[in-house]
């Protein structure tokens, strides 16, 4: 059984159905103009036919409207300076659209031409048109350093010298002026001598990491050592941290130290490490020079 909502909605429809049939029969209909002579059925085109004498619609223009050749200037070519010209002065001259856009990218990336001549290093200019724009560039063919001489150049004057320097008081600087030593040498050289507290032997340079043996062999020669200036370590007073910071001590043999010196209150002599099994005869000899007993 349908409610009463739905009788009613019923009704409606039933009632705009008449009303359309109505409508249709008794309203009279607006003629059809008559065809012409010349109108035949074969040539009418019926209207839902698709125009295809429209090349271009409004749509394909606004879709496609950035693969649209812009319009370019005429061409008049004209002297100009390509480092100050804009962009319109440069399509004038009869350049491509990519050819000045690269152009601009050059100069907004701090680069300039100076001679005629670097137009050639231009991506994509070709010889002819080099040979087209050639006569209007406001550039000089040449520097004046281009027409310098070659005995006229400064020459090139090493620094480098067969000289002799201490070790352990020589700088960066000074250790550059040897043959062979480069700036990155030198720094090793420093650094390790700081970190030991002085060189004892010319050999020690070897221990250094990634250095040049060959270069060793050459320049050790031109090294003097002066022992007094190495800097001990004091093994009554120092820390755990201050021993093992030592590039001949690992910390256990550093904390060996520590608790031996702990235990007998003070230490007078190497004699007193030798009964420590982290440290060897080796060992004990390198450490010598490093090694001060005082209070």
């Amino acid at each position: 059984m349908l409610k009463r909502k739905q009788w009613i909605g019923l009704v409606i429809v039933a009632a705009m159905a008449a009303a359309t049939v109505v409508f249709v029969h008794l309203v009279p209909q607006r003629p059809l103009p008559p065809l012409a002579a010349t109108d035949t059925l074969a040539t009418t085109q019926p209207q839902y036919h698709r125009d295809t004498t429209r090349r271009y619609t409004k749509h394909y223009d606004k879709k496609y409207q950035k693969y649209q050749q812009p319009q370019l200037p005429p061409l008049r070519p004209r002297r100009f300076n390509p480092n100050t010209a804009d962009s319109i002065l440069l399509l004038e001259q009869g350049l491509k659209t990519w050819q000045v856009s690269n152009m601009l990218k050059y100069r907004r990336a701090g680069g300039r031409w100076r001679r005629r001549s670097d137009m050639k290093r231009l991506y994509g200019l070709s010889e002819e048109q080099y040979r087209q724009i050639r006569p209007y560039l406001d550039l000089p063919d040449t520097l004046p350093g281009d027409t310098m001489r070659r005995d006229t150049l400064p020459r090139f004057v090493s620094h480098k010298r067969d000289t002799i320097l201490e070790l352990n008081t020589a700088d960066t600087a000074q250790l550059q002026l040897l043959r062979g030593i480069g700036r990155w040498t030198a720094v090793q050289i420093v650094r390790y001598r700081e970190q030991l507290g002085g060189y004892y032997s010319v050999e020690q340079l070897r221990e250094i990491p990634r250095i040049d043996q060959k270069m060793l062999d050459t320049v050790m020669t031109r090294f003097t050592l002066d022992t007094t200036r190495i800097t001990p370590i004091r093994v009554n007073r120092c820390a755990v941290s201050t021993l093992s910071r030592h590039p001949y001590l690992r910390f256990e043999q550093a904390r060996a130290i520590y608790e031996h010196r702990r235990q007998h209150i003070r230490l007078s002599g190497l004699d007193d490490l030798l009964s420590l099994p982290e440290l060897t005869q080796d060992d004990l000899q390198r450490l010598r020079p490093y090694l001060s007993f005082e209070q």
